[in-house]
């Protein structure tokens, strides 16, 4: 394609210097639409910096200047509607006046900016050293002292040099529009102008660490990142947050093979950069923790810590299992062996722990939390935001968006502000940025609703494709399967005045958890298993025991059941080397014989699959060289099982040879986990002829059968997370120094006291 010097369009000239894709028609002239805009739309680049829609780079930024015919003067293409240059014959983005203007504009920008570049944090990222290069001068004409702006706190995450800020006032603007913080702003005229809080607090956002990627000079820069490397050094490599049930795209940066820092991804699905918490940007500091224990070793009955290793101590693991098998064959038990395993670990593992719990037989799998029973359909376990557009009411049950979704978050408040959108609340009174109507706490209020006793009834049935979303913690409770059931059934009854309703959404906070509902239905832990098992085997649970658990524990510390004490027990510990409290939280009510330390590998030093709250598939991909003696997951659940082949156990001698498994390669597992998985799944003790039955008999009986009556506890909704740095589902966050300061500073301004102990 040629170079051209004009082009018409509807009589009109384009004069314009470097090449073109295509001129296509459109209606954009009937519309007062922003030239920019429409010339965009015609594959013409116009210099200008608005990269993101109503975020420029200076609310004064006039670099996007062109030259209309007869205009006495450059006008602003992304300010002037593409209707109003029909009276004009010509449009100029090359001309001499145009050049010298932007000169000019750049002039301005940088008069009391300080020429530091060569020492600042945003060298080699700064849109304004780019534009200063393309469009500047190489000449000043301004030789007086320069204006100081003393440094504002802002908190243990961004770090401020107001002498550079060019009062661009894209960090107002987040704090007001998207975050919905307003404790940022303008104050002063004209030279005395500065960004700033309008009194001395920091900015109390979970989103805070945005406007450091949203700064176009060095004003806003990262505090933990300050001095310790440039663009051109470091590595980009594409991942995923782990910290939520959303699995958002990020990138992050590598020198030396350690992660600096991470930053926002873009997304394909929306076609626009995410907005990611403070917990996404600074929890990786966490993972490699001065606490984090890479060497494996064995807690004996003597209470000696022996370092072993990997070929000692899976042997080690063998002989404690048989040994275990034979002492049940004498005292004439069936005990098991626990398998516990966090929402957070990988599609990959969680197979291989199917397929193996169908190898052996007195293997048994169990989850901390999330009691789901019916998890048939996708839509019971599943958050699908695309309704949002079509919608005008939506109900949160017992859910914090803001801290337990923050993208879900960001979701609603932009549907809030496009206008005629009713957020009702029923839960505990939280701050969500929006305004939201909260209707109750109790559960009554709810089965009032659905039972058409109240006037929120008829507000669901004249609106518009109402929404209802409700946290996953709910199904800790034990009457989540009450609760389940009543929704399914409100669900009915909407349909009878909305057909094909389906906007029952379950928000996820793990970031597997609606991949392990996918796979199979897996029981929750409980104070049976802890009676009728020899010992526990710990997959990537966090090193604070969940509610569940401890519960369980305390029931024991005040006798309400007996455990077999005969026996000794033992314990097995495979997490990512955080395992210290572990062992002294158990061995009081669960006294242990032997403990093992398997340490395995963190998020970002194994290649993993994850299903995330909506239903997508996320991928992470080893970027990072493992350290001392850690393996990844699958690799050591992999070297037991074949391990245990030497060893023939008594329980179940029939089934325990079924299915065979010996990989070693990531690709050859893969395949595998493909292969097996459906024919696996199934397997049980009792496999029995099927060929036989009537099936047709067994669905007149059911249908003859009574309902069961479920019960529904009429409490309150409380909130489950009350630190949003330190209390989510992540394992790495509450080893994080930089999260760790920011929850200090949240509660000393938040709560009602003003010492943390």
């Amino acid at each position: 394609m040629k170079p051209l010097k004009y082009f018409k369009i509807n009589n009109i000239k384009f004069n314009y210097g470097l090449e073109f894709q295509s001129v296509h028609k459109s209606d954009y002239w009937k519309h007062n639409v922003p030239l920019i805009e429409y010339c965009e739309t015609l594959g013409i680049i116009i210099p200008h910096y608005c990269y993101h829609k109503n975020l420029s780079i200076s609310g004064n930024c006039r670099m996007c200047l062109i030259e209309l015919k007869n205009s006495p003067k450059p006008v602003v293409s992304c300010a002037i509607s593409a209707k109003a240059c029909l009276n004009n014959g010509e449009v100029f983005t090359q001309s001499p006046l145009v050049k010298k203007a932007r000169e000019n504009i750049l002039e301005f920008l940088i008069l009391n900016h300080p020429l530091d570049c060569p020492i600042c944090d945003q060298g080699g990222e700064c849109d304004l050293q780019d534009q200063s290069f393309f469009f500047g001068i190489s000449k000043k004409r301004f030789y007086n002292y320069k204006r100081v702006v003393t440094n504002k706190n802002l908190g243990p995450i961004v770090k401020t040099v107001m002498t550079r800020c060019i009062h661009c006032t894209r960090c107002v603007r987040f704090a007001s529009e998207v975050a919905g913080v307003s404790e940022l702003g303008m104050f002063g005229r004209g030279n005395q102008s500065e960004i700033g809080t309008y009194i001395k607090k920091t900015f109390q956002s979970e989103l805070s660490g945005n406007i450091i990627d949203l700064c176009p000079v060095g004003a806003l820069t990262s505090k933990p990142y300050s001095f310790l490397s440039r663009n051109w050094e470091l590595k980009t490599v594409k991942s995923i947050d782990f910290t939520d049930g959303f699995a958002l795209n990020t990138q992050v940066y590598l020198k030396n093979n350690k992660i600096v820092k991470i930053v926002s991804g873009f997304n394909s699905t929306t076609n626009s950069i995410n907005w990611i918490s403070d917990k996404t940007r600074f929890s990786f500091s966490g993972m490699f923790s001065p606490n984090r224990i890479s060497q494996t070793y064995v807690v004996s009955g003597t209470k000696k810590k022996s370092l072993l290793q990997w070929k000692f101590l899976l042997n080690e693991i063998i002989n404690t299992i048989y040994f275990q098998d034979h002492l049940n064959k004498h005292f004439f038990l069936m005990n098991k062996i626990i398998i516990i395993f966090d929402n957070n670990v990988s599609l990959e593992v969680l197979n291989l722990l199917l397929l193996f719990s169908k190898k052996y037989s007195f293997l048994k799998l169990r989850k901390l939390e999330g009691n789901l029973k019916l998890n048939d359909l996708e839509t019971e376990f599943l958050t699908n935001t695309k309704t949002l557009d079509t919608s005008n009411l939506c109900l949160l049950l017992g859910v914090n968006t803001r801290y337990e979704g923050s993208h879900l978050n960001l979701k609603l408040r932009k549907r809030y502000l496009k206008g005629n959108f009713e957020i009702l609340t029923l839960g505990s009174v939280t701050d969500l940025t929006f305004p939201v109507k909260y209707v109750g706490n109790n559960l009554k209020l709810l089965k009032s609703i659905v039972e058409g006793n109240n006037q929120l009834s008829q507000l669901f049935i004249n609106a518009i494709n109402p929404i209802i979303i409700l946290s996953s913690e709910i199904f800790n409770r034990k009457d989540s399967n009450s609760i389940q059931k009543l929704l399914n059934f409100f669900k009915k009854q909407l349909r009878l005045y909305l057909p094909n309703w389906e906007n029952l959404n379950v928000l996820n906070t793990s970031i597997n958890e609606a991949g392990i509902h996918y796979l199979n239905k897996i029981k929750q832990i409980n104070e049976t298993d802890l009676k009728t098992s020899s010992g526990l085997y710990f997959v990537n649970t966090p090193t604070n025991l969940p509610l569940n658990l401890k519960k369980i524990l305390d029931l024991k510390l005040l006798n309400f059941f007996n455990l077999n004490n005969a026996l000794p027990k033992f314990c097995i510990e495979q997490n990512s080397g955080f395992s210290s409290n572990t062992l002294k939280k158990i061995t009081p009510t669960y006294p242990l014989y032997n403990y093992f330390n398997l340490p395995d590998t963190v998020s970002f030093e194994t290649t993993s699959s994850f299903i995330n709250t909506e239903g997508i598939l996320k991928k992470n991909v080893k970027f990072l060289p493992l350290t001392r003696q850690t393996k990844e997951t699958w690799q050591i659940v992999r070297k037991i099982f074949l391990q245990s082949k030497e060893i023939f156990f008594i329980a179940n001698v029939k089934d325990n040879f079924r299915v065979n498994f010996n990989t070693k390669t990531f690709s050859k597992y893969k395949n595998f986990l493909n292969f097996l998985y459906f024919t696996t799944v199934n397997l049980n003790t009792n496999q029995n002829n099927f060929e036989k039955i009537n099936f047709l008999k067994i669905i007149k009986i059911k249908s003859k059968l009574k309902k069961t009556s479920e019960k529904l506890y009429l409490t309150k909704l409380k909130i489950w997370i009350q630190d949003f740095y330190l209390g989510g589902k992540d394992n790495y966050s509450k080893y994080s120094v930089t999260l760790i300061e920011c929850s200090k500073l949240f509660r000393h301004e938040k709560d009602n006291f003003n010492y943390i102990f």
